[in-house]
This record gives structure tokens, C-alpha cells and sequence, in this order.
């Protein structure tokens, strides 16, 4: 369970180890399984001074984490929060020290929520033994897989005036890969599309206070919810899906066509909190959440256009 921009991995561990126990209690299908809540704290150099050891990962950047960059403490070191959690999903996958492990989820919210978009799309793939979901929350961009944005016919938004727009965390330009290596950002949608992954929104996340960068608004306007639901719309579009996408915000021209990629689908699916702000709480505790947390199967799609109804 990654924190967002505050850095409040307690808080977090706190709120993820209430929902697993609420809905264990409640006897809510899929959490009578047996779990472990893992928060990591991604350090920053400036505000947990004394707090990390001379060996652990803190990054100089506020926000460098989020994207997915590389540390800057220890001095020299080439590890990547990307880089960490590939390392935090070893040790959970070691059979040796968890030899009943067999699902892992992968949460984040917020600034969390951004950098496990990124890791959905490159981190790398988990052992056979082991299924892994990915649930980004509320993020504030996603990484684009091609140099193609949306046009918002209601906001005054021009990517080409953005010179950044498609610089790495917002697209693929200038991405400097893991210690894995770099792929073609076609790749990186190879994975993406292929793997579980949930994108969970709160409808009332609208309020512009998040990441008001022009490479973000160029991504759907001021409102994270607005920026997600556009990037669904997206993903379906590049990949040419039958996802009905009537009633979703944002317009695509020339986007290329994928399918050869994607043979016409996706695994990508979309949960819309109706009553949820950009509330880790407010999202996780709701049918959405626990849907999204535990289910083997369908999970609750929540809110849709009125044109879906």
C-alpha cells in the first residue's frame, strides 16, 4: 500500500489494515484469505532527515518517487522507486519465507496512486507462482504511451503550447528506464493492457489541487477525476476495444490504431467511486474499494455516464 504526496506510510498501513479487517468481519467474498499489509515510506531527503538509515533509498525531489526516478541517497546509488518495489515484490514472492503466498496487490493513492499507473506499465513481470493486481487511485497523470492527448472541447488546453508534455512522468520522451533495461513504450503498453490492473476514481475528486503543471491539465483538465476518466477512454481508444466510451470526458484524433497489440481488448477495467473525493478512505472503504481489493472476479464498476444506464 504506497502513501501519497504526504509521505504517511503509518497512516496508510493504518487505513489498508482497517478494510482488510472490515471486511473480513462483514465475511465480504475473498478476504477470508489470509493477508499481510505492507507499507513502504519513501523518504525525502529534505523532510525525514535523520529518519532513513545510511543504506536506505530518500530521494532529494518532494515529488521524484511518484515518477518513478532514481534516488538520490545513498550518493551514487542507480535504484529507482520502481526499482524498489520490483525488490519488495522478490522478497514477498520468496518461497522460501512465504511458501503460501499466491496473490499480491499492489495499492496506491495520489502520489502513489501515480507511481503504481507507471509500475503497472513497466515494472517487471512477477514470478509464475505469483498473481499480481495493480490498483492506481485518484492519480493526478499517467504515463501516455504515445505523444497523442486528449482535445477538451470545454477547457482551454493546447498540449502542443506545453513544450514538456510528453517528457517522462506524463509520456515516454527522455524515460530512463530500470536497472532492468528500457523498452519501447509499445512494449509498455504490451504489459499494461495485459496485466490486472484497476483504476479506481472518485467521482468527487475534483477539486484543482493536485498537479496543475501544464503536462498535467493536457491530460484531461484541472480535476484528477476528469484526467482518469480520459485516460480510460484513452487506453480502449489506442487499443480499439467495443468498450462502450459514449458519455466519457475528452476526444481523441488520428490516435494510432494498436490493436495489433492488443488484438482488441483489454484488462484494464475502471471503478468509479460515486460518493468518494480524493480520499484514500472514502475510496478504499466502499463497495468499489473492497471490490477492487478482493474479488477473483467481476469488480464493481460504480459510476457510469447516464448514456450507459
Amino acid at each position: 500500500m504506497v502513501h501519497g504526496k504526504l509521505r504517511d506510510g503509518d497512516y496508510y498501513w493504518e487505513t489498508m489494515n482497517e478494510v482488510v479487517q472490515r471486511a473480513k468481519e462483514v465475511g465480504y467474498p475473498g478476504s477470508s484469505r489470509e493477508s499481510i499489509v505492507i507499507a513502504p515510506q519513501l523518504f525525502s531527503t529534505v523532510f525525514n532527515s535523520g529518519q532513513y538509515k545510511p543504506r536506505q533509498l530518500a530521494w532529494g525531489d518532494l515529488n521524484a518517487w511518484q515518477a518513478g526516478s532514481v534516488a538520490t541517497h545513498p550518493s551514487g546509488t542507480n535504484f529507482s522507486s520502481m526499482d524498489a518495489l520490483d525488490a519488495l515484490l522478490d522478497d514477498v514472492s520468496d518461497r522460501e519465507k512465504y511458501p503460501n503466498m499466491k496473490n499480491v496487490t499492489i495499492v496506491g493513492h495520489g502520489g502513489g496512486g501515480q507511481l503504481i499507473q507507471r509500475y503497472a506499465a513497466v515494472g517487471k513481470d512477477p514470478p509464475d507462482h505469483i498473481w499480481v493486481r495493480y490498483i492506481h487511485g485518484d492519480a493526478s497523470s499517467c504515463a501516455y504511451f504515445t505523444t497523442d492527448r486528449s482535445i477538451m472541447r470545454d477547457e482551454d488546453i493546447a498540449p502542443d503550447a506545453c513544450e514538456f508534455y510528453n517528457t517522462w512522468r506524463y509520456g515516454f520522451d527522455q524515460f530512463p528506464g530500470t536497472i532492468h533495461g528500457r523498452k519501447s513504450p509499445k512494449e509498455y503498453f504490451r504489459q499494461y493492457i495485459t496485466r490486472d490492473v484497476i483504476s479506481i476514481v472518485g467521482y468527487r475528486d475534483v477539486k484543482s489541487n493536485g498537479d496543475t503543471s501544464c503536462m498535467a491539465r493536457a491530460q484531461g483538465g484541472t480535476k484528477r477525476r476528469d484526467r482518469n476518466l480520459v485516460w480510460y477512454r484513452y487506453i480502449n481508444t489506442l487499443a480499439r476495444t467495443s468498450e462502450d466510451l459514449d458519455g466519457f470526458p475528452g476526444d481523441f484524433d488520428n490516435l494510432p490504431d494498436w490493436s495489433s497489440v492488443s488484438n482488441g481488448s483489454v484488462s484494464l477495467r475502471l471503478s468509479v467511486v460515486e460518493d468518494a473525493a480524493h480520499d484514500v478512505a472514502e475510496v478504499l472503504k466502499s463497495e468499489n474499494g473492497l471490490s477492487a481489493l478482493f474479488s477473483d472476479g467481476d469488480v464493481y464498476a460504480g459510476w457510469r455516464p447516464k448514456s450507459k444506464n
